[in-house]
């Protein structure tokens, strides 16, 4: 047999072999660890290998249900006692990574996965005990009222004849146009991870949702997929921040034609900053604004100014926005990023997924 993996509350495996013992640090109450934790119904437990995430498949995947309903991370935790037992890849162990949400073990392409409630992830690095600290990722009570997304086409509203014109840059009902709402958050070995449980189509150019979970922790940020079949995009987003067409209470979720976003991509940087955001700095009249400057942490991204042309969005000379107001930022983090111009400020939070375009809107008025 190869070596076990059990949590570090049982002592020892009912297996003689040795085992790696797994303990969970609480986030504390600052940290989103009086989080309410009760629709967590399913914990996914992924062994990964020494070739994860290079080697496709280099990992071994466990899940527990819960048939309880722990409405606290000490409840959960030891609802999880004597349940965690899950072999080693092959190649040697290099993680381990705990996904708590709500949902079913089964794994169903069609369905979403459930909202995300906690992370818990380390590297490993030959000891017998692995401690895995807890992070909360979203709170398990839903917001009271519905969750109003107004997906936007980022380049209708900012350039051609009909720039700064919001009839012209909203999405179209059908079949293809809605909006998800869920987190985004970093892990240990599987780059930034997306996890949603609620979603609707558009009626009216918005996506009205029920029962959307929107209080997060502070490793994660609130998360919306939205768009119709012409644009998309999946972003953080920010409630409270000012909006180019989004009425009060309204999110704005900005998106990008898919074609021109892949022939935008520049690989070497998003080799090295996995996430990629489209973004356009916009005045209170939603017109481009020329001349915007954006900062990111190098450690954590990169920068790049540009203007659409020829079917994509081309790097510009400069150290600032051109004409149509627009930018990316190449980021392997939730980063925060601060826009200028003049005497005009905001500071958001950015982020994306590696296989899907992020949208960023900054209103600046």
């Amino acid at each position: 047999m190869q070596r076990a993996l059990v949590l570090l509350a049982l002592g020892a495996s009912a297996c003689a072999e040795p085992v790696v013992e797994l303990s969970l640090r609480l986030p504390s109450a600052d940290r989103g660890g009086t989080f309410n934790t009760s629709c967590v119904t399913a914990v996914d437990v992924y062994t990964n290998g020494a070739g994860y995430p290079d080697t496709d498949g280099d990992y071994v995947r466990g899940c527990v249900e819960l048939s309880s309903s722990p409405a606290t991370f000490f409840a959960l935790k030891t609802a999880l006692v004597g349940k965690i037992d899950v072999q080693l890849p092959p190649s040697g162990l290099s993680s381990v990574e705990l996904f708590g949400r709500h949902g079913g073990c089964s794994q169903d392409s069609t369905l979403p996965p459930g909202d995300l409630v906690f992370y818990a992830g380390s590297a490993y690095i030959g000891d017998d005990q692995l401690v895995l600290p807890i992070d909360a990722i979203s709170s398990c009570e839903p917001s009271s009222a519905p969750v109003v997304v107004r997906p936007i086409d980022l380049l209708a509203l900012t350039t051609g004849p009909m720039k700064g014109v919001c009839a012209a840059a909203a999405a179209l009902d059908g079949p293809d146009a809605g909006a998800d709402i869920g987190t985004i958050a970093p892990t240990v070995a599987s780059g930034m991870v997306w996890h949603s449980g609620a979603g609707a189509g558009t009626t009216q150019g918005v996506a009205t949702i029920h029962s959307a979970v929107t209080t997060v922790g502070p490793t994660s940020c609130l998360a919306v997929a939205a768009g119709d079949q012409r644009f998309g995009s999946l972003s953080c987003v920010d409630r409270n921040a000012p909006t180019a067409c989004a009425a009060a209470g309204e999110i704005e979720a900005p998106g990008i034609d898919g074609e021109i976003a892949l022939a935008s991509i520049d690989q070497a940087r998003k080799n090295r900053f996995p996430g990629l955001v489209f973004g356009a700095v916009v005045n209170g009249q939603r017109l481009p604004v020329q001349g915007a400057t954006v900062e990111i942490d190098p450690d954590l991204g990169e920068v790049v100014y540009v203007e659409l042309t020829a079917g994509r969005l081309a790097p510009i000379a400069g150290t600032s926005t051109g004409t149509s107001g627009l930018f990316l930022v190449y980021t392997n983090a939730l980063a925060t990023v601060k826009i200028t111009a003049g005497a005009l400020s905001r500071t958001t939070t950015m982020g994306a997924i590696s296989d899907s375009p992020a949208g960023a809107l900054i209103v600046l008025r």
